[in-house]
Order: structure tokens, then C-alpha cells, then sequence
């Protein structure tokens, strides 16, 4: 620096403030030249296409050495700015074996979740706009939104609610397709040479680079890798949806009167319910539930909460029969 700057006490300070801040970092090229457009833009926009010469040539030389430092700002503040927090998409509402989580937990979109590990377990997750999303064991998904689920190994099975339109649908993108639900129950498996769909409710539709294919109800479509689609019947209960009822969200029944207890067992087990004569029907509209069903299997839980109010059960060919204990042609325990 020439000595003529070192007298002035203002020319100092400036000049130790320099030091100490450091050189900054250069800016990347595609930037310099963005930064030379936009002041080369807001000359014409002011002046013209071409400067004026009749004057000295510095006098445009302060607007361009302003516009310059503006923009260099903005990018350096542009690129200082911290990065945009993710939105929560889903919270995690249930989690059994060994899963690394908490109940309660908040995720954002772009999370990454999976349920193998040294002591694997299973995840329940509530989505933001209502559905159920549950992850099997050896599973790994993202979160891509609150309505979209990627699944890279493993199977989830989606419940979107009781009543179509009660909550959002969530679609599924898995293996070499795009799932998407109109109010269902479904499950979707990837393994190392099929993706599977299995419906319980409702109707999906299967979305490729050639076409659509759209499965029901107790239907099931195995995609293999190369492409190949193989449709046939499943039932909608039984051991192919047995880790779904080991996952489900018990239902607190205090207050709750039997028809709504078996409107939801039903439901989360794939059975049909079944009242066998009035006088069931008549037990089932009036008695009202106390206590909690928390802490059991899903499958105990219709004796537990039956029998406080005079009932029984049993389950044949896919449904749920309920009468009354000492009614005439009481089902055996």
C-alpha cells in the first residue's frame, strides 16, 4: 500500500480492518459472469446500449463500481444464508422390537428410515395429513412428502382411514412402479427380483412407462424386474397380513361402545364382523368399554374387551361372528 494512504487516521482503520477480516474466498466463475450481466443490464436499462464518451471517462465509473458491489453481496448473502429447514411430514406413533426410535418422534421430508439392524423391529408412522404407514422388519424407505413414500427394500403397508376422503391418499413408489390408492388398505413388498401389491381395500393403481394397471380388493399383482405382471386373488387376512395387526395403532376404548371396537378390529385384522341375532346387535350399540387394550396382541384383544360386556367370539372363513355368552347358539371360546 503506498505510504500516502498510511497518514490519514480513517485510511488506517479501514486499512487494519482490511487485514484483519482476511482475504474472502473467490467467487466462482459462473457467478463473476452472472454478476458483469447484471451490471452490464442495468447500464443499458439507465443509459443505453452504449456508454456516452463526451464525458470523462470515470464518470460512469462509481455506478458501475456500486451495481458491482450490490451484486456481490447478494450472491455472498445468498450464498451465506442458512439452508430452508425440511417440513415434519409424519411423526412416529408406534414402534415394537427392536426399531431405534421414539414414540412421538418428528420426521422431515427426506428422511431416510429402516428397520433391520443388529435388533430389528417394525414402525408405525402417522402421516401429516392422516394415513397410517407401517414399515415390516428389513424395510427402508424415504419420506419424499407427506404423500409420498419411496420404498427401497422391504414392504410398508398403507392405511388411508376408515372412510375414503378422511385423509390424504399416499402413493408409494416402489421397484419399477408408482402405486397409487382410492381409499385403501394395501401393502407393498420389494424384494430382489419382484415387487408385490397386495390390496385389502379399495383399489390401486400401478403406474409405468407403458400403461396402468389397477388391482382391487383381495387382489395381488407381482411385478417382476423385467417388467412382467402376474395378477391373482389373496385373501385380505391371514399370515401374509399378520405383521400389519403386530403394527397397528391400538385403539383407546375407554368410553367407546362395542360396535365402534369391532368397526376398527375388523378392520385392522381383514374380517368381516358378524352380529349373530338382535339381542348381540342390541349389546353391541349399548355397552360401553372401560379400561385399555394397549398392551396386547391385536389378536387378544376382541376376548379382553368382548367379555366385560357379556360377549364372545369366534372367527371362521374370514369373519368375525359375535353373540351374546349365554345366548342359545353361543359361539365356544
Amino acid at each position: 500500500m503506498s505510504d500516502k494512504w498510511r497518514g490519514a487516521p480513517e485510511e488506517e482503520a479501514v486499512r487494519k480492518l482490511l487485514e484483519d477480516a482476511g482475504p474472502r474466498p473467490a467467487l466462482p466463475e459462473e457467478d463473476l459472469g452472472a454478476i458483469r450481466e447484471s451490471a452490464r443490464g442495468e447500464w443499458r436499462r439507465r443509459y443505453g446500449a452504449t456508454p456516452e464518451r463526451k464525458g470523462p471517462r470515470r464518470s460512469w465509473l462509481p455506478l458501475a463500481a456500486a451495481l458491482l458491489a450490490g451484486v456481490v453481496g447478494l450472491v455472498w448473502w445468498t450464498r451465506s444464508r442458512p439452508p430452508a429447514v425440511a417440513p415434519t411430514v409424519a411423526s412416529v406413533e408406534r414402534v415394537s422390537g427392536g426399531a431405534q426410535w421414539k414414540v412421538g418422534s418428528q420426521l422431515a421430508a427426506g428422511s431416510m428410515l429402516a428397520t433391520d439392524g443388529e435388533t430389528p423391529g417394525r414402525l408405525t408412522l402417522r402421516m401429516l395429513g392422516g394415513p397410517s404407514v407401517r414399515l415390516d422388519v428389513a424395510t427402508q424407505v424415504r419420506l419424499a412428502s407427506a404423500t409420498m413414500v419411496e420404498v427401497i427394500r422391504g414392504a410398508v403397508y398403507v392405511d388411508t382411514g376408515a372412510t375414503p376422503g378422511r385423509a390424504e391418499e399416499i402413493a408409494v413408489r416402489a421397484g419399477v412402479g408408482l402405486f397409487h390408492p382410492a381409499g385403501t388398505q394395501f401393502q407393498v413388498r420389494v424384494e430382489e427380483r419382484a415387487t408385490t401389491l397386495r390390496v385389502r381395500e379399495g383399489r390401486v393403481a400401478m403406474d409405468r412407462r407403458d400403461g396402468s394397471v389397477v388391482a382391487g380388493a383381495g387382489e395381488e399383482l407381482i411385478v417382476s424386474g423385467d417388467g412382467g405382471v402376474v395378477r391373482r386373488p389373496v385373501a385380505i387376512s391371514g399370515p401374509e397380513w399378520d405383521w400389519v395387526g403386530e403394527t397397528a395403532p391400538m385403539l383407546a376404548i375407554e368410553g367407546v361402545k362395542v360396535r365402534e371396537f369391532l368397526n376398527w378390529i375388523g378392520r385392522e385384522r381383514g374380517l368381516r364382523v358378524e352380529l349373530a341375532d338382535a339381542e348381540a346387535a342390541t349389546v353391541a350399540d349399548s355397552c360401553v368399554l372401560h379400561g385399555s387394550i394397549e398392551h396386547l396382541p391385536l389378536a387378544d384383544a376382541p376376548g379382553v374387551a368382548l367379555s366385560s360386556c357379556g360377549l364372545r367370539h369366534r372367527i371362521t372363513d374370514g369373519t368375525l361372528v359375535v353373540s351374546v355368552a349365554d345366548g342359545r347358539g353361543a359361539p365356544p371360546r
